[in-house]
């Protein structure tokens, strides 16, 4: 049944890692001697350091928030039962799936195309449309995930003495902690790699080397050195990967239930 993944991920993954490594020694228009080196030369660029920042602002103000307000919907919406219970989570879910570049023009429109931006306020902007986007669609995965709990074990936590709190903090979340823990990384993850919505936002004259997806899309497509681009997506990778290890290796979210059938 992994034969599918395992071709997929070996010629839509690991040959292109291959592919890339040995693409960063081949000469280009902008280094024409070509070498290793270029990894080097990619993060003496001026514009990297930038567009880091940019990146960890997101990851220090919108992914902590983005957390904080899934997980604390998911449970509320856990905790109680009313009518409209179902058309509620379908509302949680429409955001998700409206596309960036229409998310895009509906924040352009609402904010209005006569803002002044600046390095301080485009950073708010890209965040509150990746916010409003991804919020829906992890609430009703994350909601999907409390409802997989044995209501015999809330109903002894109940008989304990719990209340709708202690349920939450000492019950619900460490029994699901494996895909919070998988909902951190791929927040984290997606926001290393965002691409779409500084993309989308070019007119603001801001956002052209906002993040290091763009910059890399420069290097290859626009000063055509993919060579250089190669250098800054492996660069960008190493985070990925390491954050993908750390999961894997702390977490049992891909251990097999004892109770799974054998």
């Amino acid at each position: 049944m992994i034969l599918p993944y395992v071709v997929f991920m070996f010629f839509c993954g690991i040959v292109p890692v291959f592919y890339g490594i040995l693409e960063v020694r081949n000469p280009s228009w902008i280094n024409m001697d070509g070498g290793y080196e270029t990894f080097l030369r990619i993060l003496e660029d001026f514009r990297v350091v930038p567009a880091i920042i940019n990146v960890l602002f997101l990851l220090a103000i919108f992914v902590p928030l983005m957390i904080i307000t899934v997980l604390a919907v998911s449970l509320l919406l856990d905790s109680i039962d009313f009518k409209y219970n179902r058309t509620t989570r379908l509302l949680f879910l429409i955001p998700g799936l409206i596309p960036v570049a229409v998310a895009v023009l509906f924040w352009s429109a609402v904010v209005g195309y006569d803002v002044v931006w600046d390095k301080s306020n485009i950073r708010w902007f890209i965040g509150a449309i990746s916010f409003s986007t991804g919020i829906g669609s992890w609430i009703v995965i994350q909601y999907g995930s409390l409802r997989s709990i044995s209501h015999e074990v809330l109903e002894a936590g109940v008989v304990d003495g719990c209340n709708r709190f202690q349920l939450a903090w000492r019950l619900k979340l460490p029994m699901i902690s494996r895909y919070v823990a998988y909902m951190v990384i791929l927040l984290i993850v997606g926001t290393l790699q965002i691409f779409n919505e500084p993309n989308l936002l070019i007119y603001t004259n801001m956002t052209t080397d906002w993040s290091p997806s763009q910059i890399a899309f420069t290097y290859a497509f626009k000063n055509a050195d993919f060579a250089g681009g190669v250098a800054l997506s492996l660069i960008m990778l190493i985070p990925n990967v390491i954050l993908a290890l750390l999961f894997v290796l702390n977490t049992d979210f891909m251990k097999k239930s004892k109770s799974s059938w054998k």
